[in-house]
């Protein structure tokens, strides 16, 4: 069974089909895995409750389960003009808007389950009752209403409030702090930062000037950025990336972000192929998840087709960035509409060394652009062309010697190679150096 869990929209369409249905409250919670007792609650709780129309002759106190015995005379309303007469005898007012003893009268058949009119009652068409009914989406809302009512305003009644502002603002006038007074009245019963937000919410005698030290002292800025869409990551996470069969797994292309100073606009799409060290970098908007789709759709128009895109992309693996969130749009042929041109996986959250043969390859680059030396606003795409061109043309000691240019010479075509910019350059004149992107470099 389980506990301490709110009932969704969907438990409570299956109490509203059950009730018409004629079951009971113990088979209803057996359906949705509760108690019989949070069914029973949730339906008095948040069952509509509809007053019968008032004909403009009967008055709405003997809508009250004590009309019989009320005795209350000009006690119920605040200045009210009929104190000669008793308030259930009134027919100028309304009493039980205000009445503290007011208790709705309701049907004997309402005060148990299923807690709703019959369906088949006899007295429906003349009945003076309030009419029950329990409807899903109804309860619903009405349980999200008081969810958020309950948690608004403070945790203090008025009485509890004056009492407390009897004790904190003469102490206060006379140069105490809230702390101050925290450490020396228990009977304050909430601690110094309460205190505080009570001051400035209203609620206490107290202004800001009376405060030793909140005069001096500037509001915090706080963060507006808006929060980030959720992504669904289902059947693409690490764990679903290690189940795939070892010979997809060989073939992944490891995606990261390389980025520049804070302020910068754009930073660096680098995709790294792990079989063959080979390792493009793609100059791009910063956190921008519509540009790395662009990237791989200029890709795979320039291998000419969804196949060929497949044979060098077939698995990307990338980390939980914002540019990367878009994972429809990157395994979206542009070329064969509706296909599938590559899976797209993600890495665990803060789990870099999942990718750690992209990390450490991003070394060489930061060779030429170091971080935190680097403006990547004033790199275009050819500068970062040139670099991607230094950086695979340099030999890898873990491949006997050869550079990624060669490992990769078999399945890499001229024709891509050429669209992006990228080329071979000569063992001697590779420079991995930040003096190659001077202009860009402090």
């Amino acid at each position: 069974m389980t506990k301490k869990k709110h009932l969704s929209l969907e438990n409570r369409e299956v109490i509203a089909q059950g009730i018409p249905a004629g079951d009971s409250a113990g088979r209803i919670a057996r359906r949705i895995d509760v108690s019989t007792s949070t069914v029973t609650r949730e339906v008095k709780a948040n069952r509509t409750i509809r007053e019968k129309k008032s004909t403009g002759k009967s008055k709405p106190s003997i809508r009250c389960a004590n009309y019989q015995d009320c005795q209350k005379s000009g006690s119920a309303c605040k200045k009210c003009s009929t104190r000669l007469t008793t308030c259930k005898h009134c027919k100028t007012r309304s009493c039980i808007a205000s009445c503290p003893d007011f208790k709705r009268k309701m049907c004997p058949d309402t005060e148990r389950w299923p807690y709703v009119c019959p369906e088949k009652c006899s007295k429906r068409a003349y009945c003076g009752f309030p009419k029950c009914s329990y409807d899903a989406e109804a309860a619903d809302a009405n349980y999200r209403v008081r969810l958020a009512s309950s948690r608004e305003g403070i945790d203090m009644s008025d009485e509890q409030l004056l009492s407390l502002d009897k004790i904190v603002t003469p102490l206060v006038k006379q140069g105490h702090s809230f702390e101050a007074i925290c450490f020396t009245h228990e009977e304050v019963g909430v601690c110094a930062r309460t205190l505080y937000n009570y001051q400035d919410k209203g609620l206490l005698s107290t202004a800001n000037i009376e405060l030793p030290r909140k005069v001096r002292l500037k509001p915090r800025k706080k963060n507006s950025h808006a929060g980030r869409d959720r992504v669904d990551r289902a059947g693409r996470t690490y764990d679903d990336f290690l189940a795939l069969p070892l010979e997809e797994q060989v073939r992944v292309v490891q995606g990261d972000s390389v980025c520049g100073y804070e302020w910068n606009e754009h930073d660096v799409l680098s995709l790294h192929m792990v079989a063959y060290a080979f390792q493009f970098y793609l100059r791009k908007r910063h956190a921008d998840s519509e540009a790395v789709v662009k990237w791989l759709d200029v890709i795979e128009r320039a291998l000419g087709s969804r196949e060929a895109f497949k044979a060098i992309f077939p698995v990307l693996l990338l980390d939980r960035g914002v540019e990367f969130d878009d994972w429809e749009g990157m395994e979206r042929s542009c070329l064969e509409f509706g296909r599938r041109r590559c899976r797209v996986f993600y890495c665990d959250a803060m789990e870099s060394n999942q990718k750690s043969q992209a990390e450490r390859n991003h070394e060489q680059l930061r060779r030429i652009l170091p971080k935190e030396r680097t403006d990547f606003d004033a790199l275009n795409v050819y500068d970062i062309a040139t670099c991607c061109s230094h950086v695979n043309s340099y030999p890898i000691a873990g491949r006997g010697g050869k550079c990624a240019f060669e490992l990769a010479a078999s399945i890499l075509p001229v024709a891509l190679l050429d669209e992006l910019g990228i080329a071979r350059v000569p063992t001697n004149e590779v420079i991995l150096k930040p003096y190659l992107m001077k202009h860009a470099v402090e």
